[in-house]
């Protein structure tokens, strides 16, 4: 591809299909890309949003998910795109794998079915560890899931119909974690 640095200033988006073809394909990554990956980073958040989002669903889709945001995460793209997920995983213990045993389920799913779920399914997985951690530890946790999600919708250009979707699952949590989960149960 050339100098990766040039090639990564020229359209940042290229990191993360970097890191999605390298996961998919189960592929190394040269070392010059790698370093060029955690070197251009920051780069990521001058990108057009809807497109970040794009690539992230595809980071989801692919059947790869677990890999490929352990990528983002180690080279600190996370830390651009997702910093609320990227926080939740750094305050971890390390034999805390909840996080990413739900990507490796996804990619399961993913490989079984030849099809990956609802991108409403997609976020849920995504956040939702860092969203319960967020929601639980607040009396009301449908104002928590806001003050959580806003941040991320607007850096990420999250379409309302799939946020709104998400913010919904997470004010049913509590009440599922009491055991009072009723009609959501049965739906």
């Amino acid at each position: 591809i050339g100098d990766p640095i040039v090639r990564f200033m020229e359209d940042p988006v290229r990191m993360l299909r970097a890191i999605k073809f390298s996961s998919r394909l189960n592929l190394g990554m040269t070392p010059n890309v790698y370093h060029a990956i955690v070197q251009c980073r920051g780069a990521l958040a001058m990108a057009a949003r809807p497109r970040l989002f794009e690539e992230v669903m595809r980071l989801l889709r692919e059947g790869a998910s677990q890999t490929c945001f352990w990528l983002c995460w180690e080279t600190g793209v996370l830390d651009v795109l997702l910093p609320e997920v990227s926080t939740y995983l750094y305050d971890r213990p390390p034999e805390d794998a909840t996080f990413w045993e739900l990507l490796a389920e996804l990619d399961r799913y993913t490989e079984e079915r030849g099809e990956a779920p609802d991108d409403i399914v997609l976020w849920t997985c995504l956040l939702f560890e860092p969203l319960l951690e967020a929601c639980l530890s607040e009396a009301e946790s449908s104002n928590a899931a806001t003050d959580f999600l806003e941040p991320i919708i607007e850096r990420l250009n999250v379409p309302r119909r799939v946020a709104d979707a998400v913010r919904r699952i997470v004010a049913q949590l509590p009440r599922m974690y009491a055991g009072r989960a009723g009609r959501f149960s049965r739906t």
